[in-house]
């Protein structure tokens, strides 16, 4: 018989005012908190194997980050790296944790919020007790779209506008589905409620204050459903191309009403699965994870020259892509500088780039685990080659590539998402490499 146990822990890690906040090339310093960020961990131990998964109110995390978050882990409580996983959900009113254009990292922020996530960990190893647990899955629709059109210039677009007469339709479908993995006391109860749900953020009423986003919001309609006891934990999907803007729609609604809105109908979702599965203490749990190498996107050494000539101020083709990279849409005047700087910081960087694929399996269910922004047909073809009845993918998971977009994306037809930088570094091939790594371990842990 299994001997299951779980522990959860919360810390806030709501940084200073003035801080940078992330989700912008322009510094935008915090003025306001309207509500706080904080690191969440849920540790599970079967007796043999100990795991922990940590959810962080952040836009990402470096990968060098999470190696020390794990080291000081391992150290305090003897979880192995390879069975912590960390995700962010991606909010882009929250501090800055690398460099994206102008905006720059506070390091101390950054050292503290390290040691604060490592202790959010230890701490739900010391409030480790018997529990059962439940998984399970639904499917929301109405509150994800895909950003990126095909317009009639033939160009791919992000963000075309509500009402655009130009869209002939998105490129791409959404990832409906909603993972839900119920954590309980032997006595029923909820200890804490983890789901995962594939879109990139919903907004707020003012950039420059501190918040969760919808995520907030989530956590305080699950609370109050489940009582304050529970710690809600919801993890972002593949939503590298998917946001909550309906073009079609022009009285959507926008700011915290709205990320309200979106929070609640997704609760619901949620707590329509809990009322359908059984918790069972007889349990295995099982992590592994790959080191991966992904190639970095492709430069010319004319790519560089033109950077050169923009940073000189003398664009040599203004109405042009007008890197080789650039298929389709170009840039347009007012990044090209930005972009021509990027370019040159992305010659510096070696042309392949480590990361890592991490499956975490709690009985029928699997996590995955992938390092960045994931195009959403990523995560739908590694859920449709496990043989694990209940797999669901985190993006943003142990590391943050920012855009990992699909081959066609890269090769056919280009935008925002696909342009080079030095925050933006990966390129054709990725997709391939994550959805067969993720096969291999998922066949390795889910065998019967």
């Amino acid at each position: 018989m299994v001997r299951l146990e779980a522990g959860v822990a919360e810390l806030d890690i709501t940084p200073p005012l003035n801080i940078s906040l992330a989700g912008s090339f322009t510094s935008r310093p915090a003025h306001d908190v309207h509500d706080p960020l904080r690191a969440k961990a849920l540790v599970i131990d079967d007796g043999t194997v100990r795991v922990a998964m940590v959810v962080l109110d952040l836009i990402g995390i470096t990968l060098a980050d999470v190696q020390t978050v794990r080291e000081l882990v391992q150290e305090a409580t003897g979880i192995p790296p390879g069975h912590v996983l960390i995700g962010c959900t991606h909010t882009h009113t929250g501090p800055a944790m690398f460099r994206v254009g102008e905006v720059h990292p506070d390091p101390d922020y950054v050292r503290w919020v390290v040691r604060r996530i490592a202790d959010s960990v230890v701490l739900a190893v010391r409030r480790l007790r018997p529990a059962r647990m439940a998984w399970g899955r639904g499917e929301v629709h109405g509150i994800s779209f895909c950003r990126r059109y095909r317009m009639r210039n033939g160009y791919v677009q992000m963000n075309p506008g509500r009402g655009n007469p130009d869209i002939i339709g998105p490129t791409s479908p959404i990832d409906p589905a909603v993972g839900v993995l119920l954590v309980e006391t032997p006595e029923g109860q909820p200890i804490s409620v983890v789901a995962q749900f594939s879109l990139h953020y919903v907004g707020t009423d003012d950039g420059r204050a501190v918040s969760a986003d919808y995520y907030g919001h989530f956590d305080r309609f699950m609370r109050q459903m489940l009582g304050a006891q529970c710690i809600p934990m919801l993890f972002n999907g593949t939503s590298g191309q998917i946001n909550n803007v309906n073009v079609f729609d022009p009285h959507q609604q926008a700011g915290h009403k709205q990320a309200k809105r979106v929070a609640s109908i997704l609760g619901g979702e949620v707590l329509k699965v809990l009322s359908r599965i059984s918790p069972q203490t007889d349990v295995s749990i099982r992590a592994a994870s790959q080191q991966v190498t992904l190639p970095r996107k492709k430069y010319t050494e004319e790519d560089l020259s033109i950077a050169k000539a923009i940073l000189d101020g003398k664009d040599p083709d203004p109405q042009g892509g007008p890197f080789s990279w650039v298929v389709g849409q170009p840039i347009p005047a007012a990044l090209r500088p930005m972009y021509a700087q990027e370019s040159l910081l992305l010659a510096e960087l070696p042309a392949q780039i480590s990361s890592e694929v991490q499956v975490i399996r709690i009985g029928e269910s699997a996590w995955v685990g992938l390092p960045g922004e994931i195009f959403t047909e990523i995560g739908l073809a590694i859920k449709e080659s496990s043989p694990c009845p209940h797999t669901f993918v985190i993006g943003l998971a142990n590391d943050c590539l920012a855009y990992i977009p699909t081959d066609k994306a890269l090769k056919e037809e280009g935008g925002y998402e696909t342009w080079a930088a030095a925050w933006n570094p990966v390129g054709e091939g990725a997709e391939g490499i994550l959805v067969g790594t993720a096969k291999v371990l998922l066949d390795k842990l889910c065998a019967r």
